[in-house]
C-alpha cells in the first residue's frame, strides 16, 4: 500500500509539472526567521461537537532545532495544522502538523455531556517580521472543524523569554555528526527523584539502543542528536488513579487517561516545555519511572513510556513511532 501511495504521489507531481504548474519556491530560512524558537501556548476546548482555540502565551527561547528546509511541506497531515504566513498575505513561510489529546477526547462518550479544556504547545521558528499564525483542527476526512488566526509581532514586549538561564541540566547521550543538520530528540525524566538521575540516564541509553535497532534509524544514526533532560520529581513513579495513588512528579503524568488503564500521558504540556526551555529539542520522549505497563504517543507533540517493565524497549519504540 505504501508503495502504491508513493507511486501515486510521484504521478501527481509529474502531472502537475507537465501541465505547466510550477512548484512553490523554497522558503529561505534566514530571510524569514531568526535562530531562536517561538513557543506558542494555546488552550483547545469544547465538547463532542464544538471546538474552540484560544491563545494563551507567547514564549521565546534560544536556538531553533526544527527544520530549516521544506518549511511549508507536510510529510504527515495529522488532525491539525499550524501555518505561518507573511503578515497580511497568503504567502506560507512555515507549516507543521500535529495531533492532540483534545481531539481524541472528543471521540469519547464523556465529551457528549460536558466541555473540557486542554493545553497545547507548538514550536515555530522566531519570525524576523510580523506574521499571521493559523491553527486548524481537522476531522478524519481532513475537513477543517475549528480554526483561529492571530498576528505575532516579534517586537512584542510581552513575549516571555525562557531558557536563557537556569536551564534544566541535561546529559548528552549521543551527538550528531552535524548538529546543525540533524534530528534533535530529548528524553525527559518523569517520576525520578534528584538522587535517581543516574537511573534515568541509564534508562535513556537503553531506549536509544532500542530505537537504533530499527530502520530507518539504524542506518542514519549519526543524524540524531539526543539528550537526557534531568527534571527532578518530589516522588518516584507516576500517578495511578484507578488504585487511588497520586504522586507529586515533574509533569503530573498518570495512567488511566480517558479511563483506559494502560494509557499513560501528561496533560501538562506547558510544564513539559518549561522543563525543556533552552535545551536542544524537537521531538520529546518522556521516560516514566514505573514498572507498570503503559505509554502513549501524540503526533509531533510527545510520547511517554514506562521504563522498568519487561516490554520497555518495544513500547518506547512503538510510541516514538506514533509521535
Amino acid at each position: 500500500m505504501k508503495k502504491i501511495l508513493f507511486a501515486l504521489a510521484l504521478a501527481t507531481i509529474g502531472a502537475t509539472e507537465s501541465m505547466g504548474q510550477s512548484k512553490p519556491q523554497e522558503v529561505n530560512f534566514t530571510e524569514s526567521f531568526c535562530d531562536s524558537t517561538l513557543r506558542i501556548d494555546y488552550i483547545f476546548s469544547g465538547n463532542a461537537t464544538t471546538q474552540r482555540i484560544s491563545l494563551d502565551k507567547l514564549n521565546m527561547s534560544p536556538r531553533w532545532y526544527g527544520k530549516r528546509k521544506h518549511l511549508f511541506q507536510l510529510p504527515v497531515e495529522g488532525n491539525g495544522q499550524i501555518t505561518v504566513r507573511k503578515h497580511g498575505t497568503s504567502e506560507v513561510i512555515y507549516r507543521n502538523s500535529f495531533s492532540t489529546l483534545f481531539q481524541e477526547w472528543q471521540s469519547y462518550d464523556e465529551a457528549k455531556n460536558m466541555d473540557k479544556a486542554f493545553e497545547n504547545v507548538f514550536l515555530i521558528p522566531m519570525p524576523k517580521e510580523k506574521v499571521d499564525v493559523t491553527v486548524d483542527l481537522r476531522n478524519n476526512r481532513h475537513e477543517v472543524t475549528g480554526t483561529m488566526t492571530h498576528t505575532v509581532d516579534p517586537s512584542d514586549i510581552l513575549i516571555r523569554h525562557t531558557g536563557f538561564k537556569n536551564r534544566t541540566p541535561y546529559t548528552t547521550i549521543q551527538q550528531a555528526a552535524d548538529t546543525t543538520r540533524c534530528i534533535h530528540i530529548a528524553y525527559v525524566a518523569e517520576g525520578y527523584k534528584k538522587d535517581e538521575m543516574n537511573v534515568f540516564v541509564d534508562d535513556a541509553k537503553i531506549a536509544t539502543e532500542a530505537l537504533f535497532e530499527h530502520e530507518p534509524f539504524k542506518s542514519m544514526r549519526n543524524r540524531f542528536n539526543i539528550v537526557a533532560v534531568e527534571s527532578p520529581s518530589v516522588d518516584s513513579g507516576t500517578s495511578e488513579p484507578s488504585k487511588g495513588i497520586w504522586r507529586n512528579t515533574a509533569l503530573g503524568s498518570h495512567f488511566d487517561t480517558f479511563y483506559s488503564d494502560r494509557y499513560l500521558t501528561t496533560l501538562n504540556l506547558k510544564s513539559l516545555h518549561d522543563v525543556l526551555a533552552g535545551t536542544p529539542y524537537e521531538h520529546i520522549i518522556v521516560l516514566v519511572n514505573t514498572k507498570e505497563y503503559g505509554g502513549g504517543g501524540i503526533l509531533n507533540s510527545y510520547n511517554l513510556s514506562m521504563t522498568h517493565h519487561p516490554m520497555y524497549k518495544q513500547v518506547v519504540v512503538h510510541e516514538f513511532g506514533h509521535s
